[in-house]
């Protein structure tokens, strides 16, 4: 009898410790992977190396498939990294970009009330997203430092590094009224920002207040601009938009000074300059996709015609070279590279047409672009039925809402194609390949919701790659953000700026340096918290560490500079030696994070 309970004693003893070694894992951070032999079983089985968000956990991937040559399991993966960045500016460029153009004037929006919403919202998408995957994806409070050196790092970087970039290209006066606007209301953000971080929580109510404050921006902005029109006689300078200014539309908005600053590089992209090159926003790659479909389109209608003795003009065999010319029509614009393109780049542009053909031909068959500075607007009557019919099917399943069964008998995404495959139908029975319908504009809505769930789903794997990242370098969140994340988000602002200030816009690229991080910030850490805290019963837990007391500190420096300096100093005309001052403070900056992560400077803010 003793020998039986000894042995169910021992029995429980065994089973208590094993049940402890689970609870240990489940509870235990990520990064001390790096401190047990069976990393593989580590990853899998402990909570903070799993997963809300994306397609695949790189951690369990780079630890158990590489196990024994994770380092080259790493550099792998870095690699995909840099090409999920480029389908984020290729997305963010020509598919979401311009659905929001034409979705501005379908709603029948004013410049100034586009340019700090729609526009805002396209110009910041990449940070805005990376942003939201971040939150969505916490465990703890101290992912929330991933979204936070992420934002106020990429505002580190522009408003130091590209505006200093900027000044040094092209010193110029710039407009007085619309920077103080936007560095007032920046530093009002930071400050708001710092509270909330140091107050170890948020609430539904704070995280609202950010959106609050991008509200009352976006008023000042628009009383701001209807009190100057008002003010202005009819002799004034012409708005941006103005029918009867001819004058360039860049050179327009270079010496407006209600222009919205939020909407200066989504301008610049239309601007076709002397030496006819395109700026894009983001990661701003001359891409001419577009251009060479429109062209295509115009010799294709040239090949449709013959010359008849009398120099008339008449189709050759109606219907069935119609329907040739218009297939081979849909042919060229599936096709990711364009041939003529092709003959024309050197072998490192057509590396990089290769590298990025899988994404291109992907986002054009999935996401539809209306583009009214196209011949048809970019019509194209087959390409569109195939969109209408995978665009809406493709977003169920990126979004992993495949399971969901209605009335629990019929699959929601058996729905949507039976839906979209009779709307498909009749878009293309009801229409013609020569002229678009008058629904075509209508297009650009479902462009804009498939681009938004293509940048969310690539937004989740990149922040993903960087969960890897931070566990193999051993990294903090916050450094992971402020560097390469921000990095990555901002480089593209610093070569499209850069290249408005040397062809003669500098206040263009000035203004963006503000304005645009400003709204990430504000829509980057408002929208994603308030639908967090909304789903975790109205308030979530911080963590607060130096790390982002030295994020928050080199912000408010580089903004503090330019608000003195600007006015007191310069005079509102910005100098080379005001440039180098602020690649001086981002150095600066960038070596107290630095420092401070590795251990070198240390302060306990546990008690602030």
């Amino acid at each position: 009898m003793i020998s039986l309970w000894g042995k169910l004693l021992c029995l429980c003893l065994v089973t208590s410790l094993v049940a402890g070694d689970n609870s240990t894992k489940a509870t235990a951070s990520c990064d001390d992977i790096n401190n047990v032999k069976d990393q593989c079983s580590f990853a899998q089985k402990t909570d903070a190396c799993a997963i809300d968000e994306g397609f695949i956990n790189y951690v369990v991937t780079a630890y158990c498939k590489f196990s024994g040559v994770i380092p080259l399991g790493v550099v792998i993966f870095i690699l995909w990294w840099l090409f999920l960045f480029l389908a984020l500016a290729v997305t963010a460029d020509d598919f979401f970009c311009p659905s929001l153009t034409v979705m501005a004037k379908v709603l029948r929006m004013s410049d100034n009330i586009a340019g700090v919403t729609l526009l805002a919202f396209g110009n910041g998408a990449p940070d805005i997203f990376s942003a939201i995957a971040a939150i969505g994806n916490m465990k703890n409070g101290s992912d929330a430092g991933l979204a936070f050196g992420a934002l106020l790092g990429a505002g580190v970087f522009v408003t130091a590094v590209v505006s200093g970039a900027v000044i040094i290209s092209k010193p110029f006066q710039c407009m007085e009224r619309p920077l103080l606007r936007d560095i007032t209301f920046y530093i009002g953000a930071v400050f708001y920002t710092f509270y909330i971080m140091q107050s170890k929580k948020i609430n539904t109510l704070e995280a609202v207040g950010f959106l609050i404050i991008y509200i009352a921006y976006v008023l000042v902005v628009v009383i701001g601009r209807y009190i100057r029109k008002q003010s202005q006689t009819p002799d004034s300078q012409p708005v941006v938009g103005d029918r009867n200014d001819h004058r360039h539309p860049v050179a327009v908005l270079d010496t407006d000074p209600n222009a919205p600053t939020t909407m200066s590089k989504h301008l610049a992209e239309k601007a076709d300059y002397d030496e006819g090159s395109k700026l894009h926003h983001g990661h701003h790659h001359q891409d001419t996709h577009y251009h060479n479909i429109q062209e295509r389109g115009r010799r294709e209608a040239t090949d449709n015609k013959a010359i008849t003795e009398s120099g008339e003009t008449e189709p050759l065999l109606p219907g069935q070279h119609e329907e040739t010319s218009a297939v081979k029509e849909f042919l060229d614009a599936i096709n990711p590279i364009c041939r003529e393109e092709w003959m024309d780049k050197k072998w490192y542009g057509k590396v990089y047409m290769i590298v990025k053909a899988p994404i291109q031909f992907i986002l054009t068959i999935t996401c539809p672009v209306v583009d009214e500075e196209s011949e048809k607007n970019n019509w194209n009557r087959h390409l569109s039925a195939l969109q209408i019919l995978i665009g809406p099917i493709f977003s169920i399943f990126a979004t992993n809402q495949y399971g969901v069964m209605l009335g629990d008998k019929f699959p929601l995404w058996a729905l949507f194609l039976c839906v979209f495959a009779v709307l498909s139908a009749l878009s293309f029975y009801t229409s013609s390949n020569a002229t678009p319908p008058k629904w075509h504009k209508a297009l650009s809505f479902l462009g804009f919701i498939v681009a938004c769930v293509w940048i969310y789903c690539i937004a989740n794997e990149i922040v993903n790659i960087l969960q890897l990242f931070g566990v193999f370098f051993r990294i903090s969140d916050a450094i992971l953000g402020l560097t390469l994340l921000a990095w990555g988000n901002s480089i593209g602002d610093l070569i499209a700026d850069t290249a408005l200030a040397r062809r003669g816009y500098p206040r263009i690229g000035i203004s963006a340096c503000f304005g645009g991080p400003l709204f990430n910030l504000l829509i980057g850490v408002g929208l994603p918290f308030t639908i967090a805290c909304v789903k975790n019963g109205g308030e979530m837990a911080l963590d607060f560490s130096f790390e982002l007391v030295v994020l928050t500190g080199g912000l408010t420096i580089s903004l503090l500079s330019t608000y003195i300096a600007a006015p007191f100093i310069l005079k509102f005309f910005m100098k080379r030696w005001f440039g180098i001052y602020l690649l001086c403070v981002y150095v600066a900056f960038l070596l107290t994070a630095i420092l401070t992560e590795t251990g070198v400077i240390t302060i306990d803010v546990s008690s602030w």
